[in-house]
């Protein structure tokens, strides 16, 4: 596995007391240097490519996953090898002009643990005015995991959010690194269960690590947090998904994880939604409300809150362990040997057997959920809300690449009931916010209440829209039916 480390700790990191250095052996030194080649026209980058150089040989290697599984914290998929360009094929074709460099050292060591031997490669480079380093583990599943867990409660060390030649890259051009995926798991071409559950979760993983330093970093746009609280969402529901033939304790230790990342990012996506959402609607129809303005002040307030505890969870080890964490479930097999003999055959299933079984017993809570849909109080509501978002994660994780469009069909009706849905969820949400401001007895309470009036009316008008999409919903054909 390969992992990202401050520099400033890169510079400590062998002294530390934590690394044991195998017995009989010796650090190796050498320098390296490696520079990345593409078109004029940037064609390879297009095509998620790059063309590495080092001394005598030259690799083309993935830039981005594309289409392909390339879980987080592994090397990049190398597409092909020669002395020279032209050993590459089609991809050199054109003329190459060189888009970046590195210069560095790199450091080899073996290192001794409970669970075996582990190689280390720290290497240490300058690209413009900016020293990176970067971590590589090489040795059994839980020696690394062990050893790079202990060095991410220490260091800053994580797992990358994209390739070394990625990162050159966007330091050299001055942007941003691509992001490696977004949004939901792509449509699924896996052979096993087992595959199918490492795409998803590695897919998801990619997205978190992606959002994380943007939300960090003080951004105040709100959609790095929602884009994060729904990628643990879609975790935790894969891992649901998965729970009948992936279920041990790495899995459900990932999933504690995952929850606690969850109930920091909820308040903080919450008081984003009320503050950026449900108030400038109140206030439109309330312009020069003094109290009104009042209360947007304390609810702003509660927002920086929220937003410096999400802050600091992300800048803390447990982020940390839970990146590493995450990417080591992904790419191990050490943790199947720990599942039941009837788990380790529905891992071994083809994806598309056993996701027809979920599906249907997804779709039948949402069916029965929905059931006498006219007379459904609130709550009730909620309750299908619920089961149609469980519902949608799920076809998402098993959208099969033959038949895609009938399951994005599928998907965006089911979410656009649940949009309509949330509508009623976000009055329950912002009636418990608004308590936390003072309620309707307290110091806002006049505020509170023109809010809460306000959000009363707006409900009221939702439901002949909730009706619609739920019929809509119904007309619609399942593609593992």
């Amino acid at each position: 596995m390969e992992f990202v480390l401050d520099p400033h700790d890169a510079a400590r990191l062998q002294r530390s007391k934590l690394l044991v250095r195998a017995p009989g052996t010796r650090p190796r030194y050498r320098a390296i240097r490696l520079a990345w080649h593409d078109t004029p026209h940037r064609d390879l980058r297009a095509d998620g490519l790059v063309l590495e150089e080092r001394p005598g040989l030259w690799r083309l290697e993935r830039l981005t996953p594309g289409n392909n599984t390339w879980l987080p914290g592994q090397a990049p998929p190398e597409i092909a090898r020669g002395r020279v360009p032209a050993d590459l094929g089609h991809a050199t074709r054109d003329t190459l002009v060189p888009v970046a460099s590195f210069d560095g050292r790199q450091a080899t060591s073996v290192q001794q643990t409970h669970a075996g031997p582990v190689t280390m490669e720290l290497l240490r480079g300058v690209v413009g005015a900016r020293t990176i380093a970067r971590l590589t583990l090489d040795g059994g599943d839980a020696a690394v995991r062990d050893l790079a867990q202990a060095l991410a409660a220490a260091f800053d060390l994580s797992v990358p959010r994209c390739s070394l030649a990625a990162e050159v890259i966007a330091l050299t051009d001055g942007v941003l690194p691509p992001p490696r995926r977004l949004g939901a798991p792509d449509p699924f071409g896996d052979a096993t269960v087992a595959a199918a559950f490492a795409h998803a979760m590695g897919h998801l993983t990619d997205v978190l690590l992606h959002f994380a330093p943007l939300v960090a970093a003080g951004d105040s746009d709100t959609e790095p947090v929602h884009q994060m609280r729904v990628a643990v969402r879609r975790a935790r529901s894969a891992i649901a998904v998965f729970r009948h033939g992936l279920a041990c304790p790495d899995v459900a230790a990932a999933n504690r994880d995952l929850k606690a990342l969850g109930a920091v990012l909820g308040p903080a996506r919450d008081w984003d939604v009320f503050v950026t959402e449900t108030l400038p609607d109140v206030t439109a129809a309330f312009p020069d409300d003094v109290k009104l303005r009042r209360l947007a002040k304390a609810a702003q307030t509660q927002r920086a809150a929220c937003r410096t505890a999400l802050r600091d969870w992300l800048l803390s080890p447990a982020f940390r362990h839970l990146g590493v964490g995450l990417a080591w479930l992904c790419a191990s097999d050490s943790w199947h040997a720990t599942l039941s003999a009837e788990e380790q055959v529905a891992s071994a299933m083809e994806p598309a057997a056993f996701a027809a079984h979920v599906l249907h017993r997804r779709w039948r809570k949402v069916a029965t959920a929905g059931k006498s849909i006219k007379t459904l109080d609130i709550p009730a509501l909620h309750n299908l809300r619920l089961r149609a978002k469980r519902a949608r994660y799920a076809i998402e994780i098993f959208l099969p690449i033959d038949n895609a469009k009938a399951g994005r069909r599928l998907i965006r009706r089911l979410s656009s009931l649940q949009e309509q849905l949330g509508t009623l969820n976000d009055g329950a949400v912002a009636a418990g916010m608004l308590d936390a401001l003072g309620g309707p007895n307290g110091r806002h309470g006049y505020a509170v209440g023109l809010v809460l009036g306000f959000l009363a009316a707006s409900a009221s008008t939702v439901r002949p829209r909730i009706l619609r999409a739920w019929e809509k919903l119904q007309r619609t054909s399942r593609f593992w039916a």
